[in-house]
């Protein structure tokens, strides 16, 4: 080789944060008149290598030959600590290789902690299919601090309170502390086993009975937090819940009307992993389907999503429904 490689690291950028399960490296390198074909490019974080390619390709705008890589190593530790990135680039002539180097701030990605993160991890070989991927996670126990104050602010004090598709009975606990006469209604049997263990007043609906177990009127208020998306038949089920109840019926569900926003991004809502989901809501089609069963429906957006619009305007991942008889 008539001149030594020179190596040119375009990301990560110096200083940059890296996760240790992600590190993604690209640069460019050039080989003066040594043979392109057999060059090797490897990297390596510290004493770790991490990644390699021997695939390199042609930059007309510099006469270079450009690389990406792909790496990983296997733990950054348990906190974030600079660390040293290193490439190196050469034909395995002896004494011809070139070491560039940059700092970098290594950061746990915790994989292993994050949702899904066995299912996609770098190591998993497995091809995967759509029931991987959609699936249903499980009950919750907790009541969310947003929707426990959207049903404080909207339910009657002290009303009789019947809780359609209530999962583990979440707001039963709160609104039963409130002084509301809580029931919840509920299919899956994991669930109502739950909801005994926890001793909340419930009763197990038979999905293959179109009506609820519930007499007419027998309730002051009806709430109904993230089912709808669910249902088989949304029409009938909004119509049992006018049946049952003699005022007032809240609703929860995913606001659909975020995906052309986040497109940008080219992100969704998490709550699309869910498969089991069936009816997909804008604002008018809520309350195109509340208002066959309801006299008066006010919808409005709450849980403000992590990402704004690209004109920092803030988006919202549910809707919510009053609705009166």
């Amino acid at each position: 080789m008539s001149a030594a490689p020179q190596i040119v690291i375009d990301s990560p950028a110096p200083g940059q944060n890296i996760y240790d399960e992600i590190i993604f490296i690209s640069g460019s390198v050039d080989l003066g008149d040594g043979n392109p074909a057999a060059c090797s490019v490897r990297a390596f974080v510290e004493d770790q290598f991490c990644a390699e390619t021997q695939i390199l390709f042609a930059r007309p705008s510099d006469m270079r030959l450009g690389f990406r890589m792909l790496g990983r190593i296997p733990s950054a530790g348990s906190g974030s600590r600079d660390a040293t990135l290193r490439i190196v680039a050469g034909i395995g002539d002896p004494g011809s290789e070139l070491v560039a180097e940059q700092n970098i701030r290594l950061v746990p990605a915790r994989l292993r902690d994050r949702p899904y993160g066995e299912v996609v991890s770098p190591e998993n070989e497995t091809l995967l299919h759509r029931e991987n991927i959609y699936g249903s996670g499980p009950p919750i126990e907790e009541p969310g601090a947003e929707v426990s104050e959207l049903l404080r602010a909207y339910l009657p004090a002290n009303s009789s309170v019947v809780d359609v598709g209530c999962g583990a009975g979440a707001y039963g606990p709160p609104l039963l502390a409130a002084g509301h006469d809580w029931l919840g209604l509920e299919t899956n049997a994991h669930c109502c086993d739950i909801l005994t263990r926890r001793q909340l007043p419930f009763r197990k609906v038979d999905p293959a009975n179109a009506q609820l177990p519930v007499a007419d009127a027998n309730y002051d208020c009806a709430i109904c937090i993230e089912v709808l998306e669910h249902t088989k038949d949304p029409e009938s089920f909004v119509a049992e819940i006018a049946r049952m109840i003699r005022q007032r019926a809240l609703f929860s569900v995913p606001n659909m009307e975020l995906l052309p926003y986040l497109y940008d991004w080219r992100v969704v809502p998490w709550h699309l992993l869910e498969a089991d989901h069936k009816n997909f809501f804008t604002r008018a089609s809520l309350h195109a389907l509340l208002s066959r069963f309801f006299r008066r429906v006010e919808i409005f957006p709450y849980g403000e999503h992590p990402l704004r619009t690209r004109d920092n305007v803030p988006l919202y991942v549910h809707f919510f429904a009053v609705a009166d008889k």
